[in-house]
């Protein structure tokens, strides 16, 4: 065991020195709370600085942070293909910094020459000094220069000496300029959505910008690893159409050039799927180039096809054909009274082109009568003529793509005036939209549905992800298969042999129905003076309609301004084209032998040509208006010329009912509604033909002989009388025994 000695005190002291005293103890409390105070103020002040920064030191954390704007460009369109139809693209803009210009007036005179600008207004922009006597550190000198050249743009930059630069501004560029531009619409140059898809669907197109916030090194450049704040960029979805552009394409070149060999102010038409409503082409002509928008009036970038209302004329007689088929009122063989051309139903005398007498429903229709049709929509009635027209989808907007689409013009019933019977069964008294005539004509080719238009399919974030997807809303049937079936089978007589014959395709059987309507007068009074809406429409093929088409030509000023000539082989040639393009398989016109038509098809396209020849060499001037003769009547007109001066109304008239509170109590012609309807037993055809033509009444007939019982009955108010039908017997009532036997009544 190791013994260790103990240190004595002395040693202690000398190893470790003395024991501090009571002095030394207060002088290190003192030390201590200096040190303590000390770090307090200056905590307190590094707070103080911290929640209430000085001015130099907030500038100087500023000037370590840097930010910057992060932009997405507008959003593209393309079509149902993938072409693009509208996107974003650089161009150079010129500014300059009025610091480093030398000789304003000098480098102005320069710009000049260069750019066309004006030296003196520029001069005084680079001149001008803000409050505290300092030139202004940014002037625009010109913008947009898309078509300069790189080597023109370093020209100005190098004769300024620095002072001008090149700054790229992102702009709206359409490739296809005036393709579908009307649809399309156009971005001003303040990256504004004006009209058309660019507006309907801005919230899609459209892109908003982002931030992003970090510190900065010494070089000024942002430092990722030191993100401060990050906020992305939103929107700028890309629009896919339905559209198919080499559909479009051929739409737009066959309307523009039918414009000018008939010398028409406008034109239209439109292209679409029967069976999902998708539009594949939309085209107004004249057309506008987006892409120089301002170049262009303001009434030529507007969507006439969506906008602008017209009489349809006969071709709304399918509306009127098909109500009485679908009621059982009528069959394809039905036999109608067509009074030899010339009938004064209601007091308005109305003309057919084609003058027939009694004639099966089908020839009536293939012929277009205006007469028949009359008498159809008496059979009809009012109430119900009034509630197939609304089933049609006609006095309503069609579609929810479709911005500032008028509605048309269709009277209420209570507003309907005495003639309204007389002229809405054939086109006249309604004012239509040329995309509601699509839609009507879609329902006779789907099978009986009425469907929605529309040409935007989706829209897509930049990730891939569909932010819209056109949902179509459930189909609504108004048409059973048995008249829709029937209703195809009319319309490609038409076609086939009526006044639809230039229209034909050999490779595809075609249904459709030509129309011609007057133009109201813009300043009211009636119609104008020899101008017409020529109208074409219909759908192919008629084995498995995959296609409907509507052409409309503004005032063609031609003495053959009817709808089957100006505007059937537009259909012809849109509609052939369209089909092969989609590879729809052959639906061939077939004659009595079975055998196809195309040898006889292109005899009959000489015809036209040989009087659009005429026609041209004649046409130096807008054709005058044409008097009503056996040659140069129109087939689809429902009035005598003379006759409709008197008693035609505009659009705006159209609407009001005639003057005074009961509706119809007297005709325009003098004769008083209130006066009883006779009784007509025992009298011959002619005997009731003639009193029933005083009394401007329709008529309907059956049987032969003289007359054993009508509908109304006698001492109905003739202003409650729609239609009257006579039944006839060969058993011969003599009106003097009649007489007896209504004095014997009397005498009871």
């Amino acid at each position: 065991m190791e013994w260790r000695r103990l240190e004595t005190d002395e040693e202690t002291r000398k190893r470790y020195g003395e024991a501090p005293d009571k002095a030394m103890h207060a002088r290190m409390r003192w030390v201590m709370w200096a040190f303590l105070v000390l770090f307090g103020a200056v905590g307190i002040r590094l707070g103080f600085l911290h929640l209430n920064p000085r001015l130099e030191l907030t500038q100087e954390e500023k000037l370590h942070i840097g930010k910057r704007v992060l932009r997405e460009t507008r959003g593209e369109i393309f079509d149902r293909n993938g072409l693009f139809l509208a996107m974003d693209r650089q161009v150079p803009s010129l500014w300059v910094d009025p610091r480093e210009v030398k000789d304003p007036q000098g480098l102005a005179g320069k710009l000049q020459a260069k750019l066309g600008i004006d030296p003196k207004e520029l001069t005084e922009r680079m001149t001008q000094r803000d409050q505290k006597g300092n030139l202004q550190k940014f002037v625009w000198v010109k913008r947009w220069l898309e078509d300069a050249p790189e080597s023109f743009l370093r020209e100005i930059e190098d004769f300024s000496e620095g002072a001008v630069s090149v700054q790229y501004e992102s702009v709206r560029f359409y490739p296809q300029r005036d393709t579908a531009a009307h649809l399309l619409g156009f971005v001003n140059r303040a990256g504004e959505a004006s009209e058309g898809l660019e507006l309907t669907f801005n919230d899609y197109l459209k892109s908003e910008p982002g931030n992003y916030t970090a510190r900065k090194d010494s070089g000024r450049r942002l430092l990722d690893s030191l993100t401060l704040e990050y906020t992305p960029p939103k929107g700028g979805d890309s629009v896919q159409l339905t559209l198919d552009t080499d559909i479009q394409h051929t739409l737009e070149r066959a309307l523009d050039t039918r414009m000018e060999e008939t010398k028409a102010l406008g034109a239209m038409g439109v292209v679409m799927n029967p069976n999902t409503g998708a539009v594949l082409a939309l085209a107004t002509r004249p057309a506008f180039d987006p892409n120089k928008y301002d170049d262009f009036p303001p009434e030529l970038r507007k969507n006439a096809a969506l906008i602008d209302v017209f009489e349809p004329g006969s071709s709304f007689k399918i509306v009127t054909a098909s109500a009485a088929l679908e009621n059982g009122l009528v069959t394809p063989d039905t036999m109608i009274n067509c009074e030899g051309g010339t009938f004064n139903p209601y007091g308005h005398t109305v003309r057919d082109f084609h003058k027939m007498g009694v004639e099966p429903f089908r020839k009536c229709f293939e012929e277009s009568s205006n007469i028949a049709m009359i008498k159809v929509g008496a059979m009809l009635g009012p109430e119900r003529l009034n509630d197939w027209i609304q089933r049609y989808g006609f006095g309503k907007r069609t579609s929810r793509d479709f911005q500032l689409e008028s509605p048309g013009i269709f009277p209420k019933r209570e507003k309907w005036s005495r003639l309204t019977m007389g002229s809405l069964p054939m086109g006249q008294e309604i004012a239509v939209t040329m995309i509601q005539l699509g839609r009507a004509f879609s329902v006779i080719a789907n099978g009986g549905y009425l469907v929605e238009p529309y040409f935007v399919e989706r829209a897509l974030s930049r990730n891939g992800d569909a932010t819209y997807q056109h949902q179509r809303p459930e189909r609504v049937r108004i048409l059973s298969p048995n008249t829709v079936k029937t209703m195809q089978e009319l319309c490609h007589l038409v076609i086939l042999h009526g006044t639809g014959k230039d229209a034909l395709i050999p490779e595809y059987r075609a249904g459709g129905k030509t129309g011609t309507a007057q133009i109201a007068n813009p300043n009211g009074g009636g119609y104008k003076e020899g101008a017409f809406t020529a109208v074409f429409a219909g759908f192919a093929p008629v084995a498995n309609p995959q296609l409907v088409v509507v052409i409309v030509v503004k005032e063609p000023a031609i003495r053959l301004h009817f709808g089957g000539y100006v505007c059937g082989p537009v259909f012809k040639e849109v509609m052939r084209d369209s089909l092969v393009r989609l590879n729809v398989p052959e639906d061939p016109v077939l004659d009595e032998n079975g055998q196809r038509i195309d040898e006889k098809g292109k005899k009959k396209e000489k015809e036209p040509e040989k009087i659009a020849s005429t026609d041209k060499k004649t046409k130096t001037a807008p054709a005058k208006p044409v008097e009503a003769d056996a040659e140069s009547e129109d087939v689809d007109t429902v009035s005598e010329r003379s006759v409709e001066d008197k008693f035609a109304a505009s659009l705006d008239q159209m609407v009001v009912p005639l003057a005074g509170a009961k509706l119809a109590a007297h005709s325009v012609d003098g004769i008083d509604r209130a006066t009883p309807l006779p009784d007509f037993t025992g009298m011959t055809k002619r005997q009731a033909l003639e009193k029933l033509r005083t009394l401007g009444l329709p008529w309907d007939q059956h049987g032969v002989g003289w007359v054993v019982s009508q509908d109304p009955p006698a001492g109905t108010p003739v202003g409650d009388v729609v239609l009257c039908s006579l039944e006839f017997s060969n058993r011969k009532t003599a009106p003097e025994a009649q007489e007896q036997k209504h004095d014997e009544k009397r005498t009871m």
